[in-house]
């Protein structure tokens, strides 16, 4: 992908909670950056929480967005405009792009609530988009360029790789971080110092930043390194690719070169399976998110990063990629151990149940354009349930008067089940809104901040309201 045929989007989200599956964005900020990370157009969207999320005190002591309590566009209204502008800002070019711990995050928050929405949930890496994480390509830094880049660390030596944190120690400002806007500004910023002092290893996540680009990168010679980061410590591995799922292609298999790959030839299948783990000598990753990979020639002083001598890494990943044969058996192994997940029933869990058909894409765009008054006869179309189930919650919430009277009770039930009884929506400190009541009850007594004294008072009115309407 060419520089003069790219622009980069840098996106952040501020949140109800921890939990992607169920927890809201309430703020986006996404903005747009040429090549040369100089801003063209920036955009800052908020959302009221929606009826169903119970909003922790935790995140919004954080985050502090208290306005999107009580105001703001609808959820349905943000991520129109988000898609919207998005689909503007990818006319003449691609779009990278970039998040800080998105793969984990931000992304899988943006994937699942276009799919709330009846949207593609899949804007950010298909018809030309690409993705990057830079909290991974940090690791790749802090492994192999840490004298360039300088990286904070604890009394304990272990180090510390929050966005705000990196920042800081870089010489850029990090007032206030966490919120979404703010934080697109530090990844910008921080890009600049990388782009200046090291500019192959961006050069290298762009080039990757894509499933042909990745695996470009896996097959480029001699071999690649891994840089990961665990609990603050450097690990690093010379690697190459060695096999793929066949029943997920971009589930690519790493044999970690430190292994003798003649010994590993000699093994039954029975064997290589318990190579798969973390000791072992195979590594699986996932080609479609952002891995921290780097071409052994981009590194300066590569012999200081390595346990076994160049030329005997170079000689082993040579064996690896001739032998085609370990390559099909160690696939083959990989499709026989793959673990099958339970079916999900709730819908917020079920995104990744299967791509829609032709007909509820174009049923999807009917839906979109028609007025209120049609959406609510439009619902019964889909073929997907899962489509059926989130249309009509869409009608319920955004324009009540025109659901039935059928509707009206489905969604005040579904509310009432999600405000006030246990369920996966409580994973990663979520709570019942009477837990959040007690929570925020109990921490004004303690409270002497004024800040914090506001945020928990505004809570705890948001709380009682919602109690008032749906108890």
């Amino acid at each position: 992908m060419s520089d003069e045929n790219k622009l980069y989007v840098f996106n952040d989200t501020e949140t109800t909670g921890l939990n992607t599956w169920f927890s809201q964005i309430i703020q986006i900020g996404s903005v747009l950056s040429d090549e040369n990370f100089e801003v063209l157009e920036e955009l800052d969207i908020s959302s009221k929480v929606l009826p169903w999320v119970v909003p922790t005190v935790g995140a919004y002591k954080v985050h502090k967005q208290l306005d999107s309590l009580n105001s703001n566009m609808s959820h349905l209204d943000m991520m129109t405009t988000l898609k919207d502008k998005w689909s503007l800002w990818s006319k003449e070019k691609n779009l990278i792009h970039v998040t800080y711990n998105g793969m984990k995050f931000d992304e899988e928050l943006l994937r699942r609530q276009f799919y709330w929405n009846l949207y593609d949930p899949y804007m950010t890496n298909t018809n030309g988009a690409s993705r990057i994480d830079l909290m991974v390509v940090m690791m790749i830094i802090a492994n192999f360029y840490s004298d360039q880049i300088l990286f904070p660390t604890d009394d304990e030596g272990k180090i510390k790789y929050k966005l705000e944190l990196l920042a800081e120690e870089n010489g850029i400002s990090a007032q206030n971080a966490h919120d979404a806007v703010v934080d697109c500004y530090l990844m910008i910023n921080l890009l600049r110092v990388i782009k200046e002092k090291i500019p192959e290893v961006w050069s290298s996540a762009v080039s990757a930043s894509s499933k042909e680009g990745c695996m470009k990168l896996l097959n480029s010679e001699p071999f690649c390194m891994q840089g990961e980061l665990y609990g603050g410590k450097k690990f690093t591995y010379p690697v190459v690719p060695c096999g793929q799922n066949p029943n997920n292609k971009n589930e690519i298999i790493l044999l970690d070169l430190y292994f003798d790959p003649k010994e590993l030839f000699e093994m039954k299948d029975s064997e290589l399976k318990g190579q798969f783990g973390r000791s072992g000598a195979f590594k699986k990753i996932a080609i479609n998110k952002t891995i921290p990979l780097i071409n052994a020639k981009n590194i300066p002083n590569l012999f200081e990063f390595l346990d076994v001598p160049e030329k005997q890494l170079e000689e082993r990943a040579k064996l690896v990629k001739e032998n085609i044969d370990f390559q099909e058996r160690i696939s083959n192994v990989l499709g026989e151990t793959q673990f099958n997940w339970p079916a999900q029933e709730i819908v917020e869990q079920r995104i990744y149940d299967g791509f829609p058909s032709e007909a509820d894409k174009l049923w999807r765009e009917r839906f979109e354009l028609a007025p209120w008054a049609e959406k609510a006869k439009l619902i019964e179309g889909f073929e997907d349930e899962r489509y059926r189930e989130l249309a009509e919650r869409i009608v319920c919430y955004q324009k009540p008067e025109f659901a039935s009277k059928e509707m009206i009770d489905r969604f005040e039930s579904f509310v009432k089940t999600r405000l006030f009884s246990k369920g996966p929506w409580l994973k990663d400190r979520g709570q019942t809104l009477d837990q959040a009541i007690i929570e925020a009850e109990t921490s004004l007594t303690e409270e002497n901040s004024e800040e914090d004294v506001e945020i928990l008072e505004k809570l705890l009115d948001h709380y009682k309201e919602k109690k008032s309407i749906y108890s």
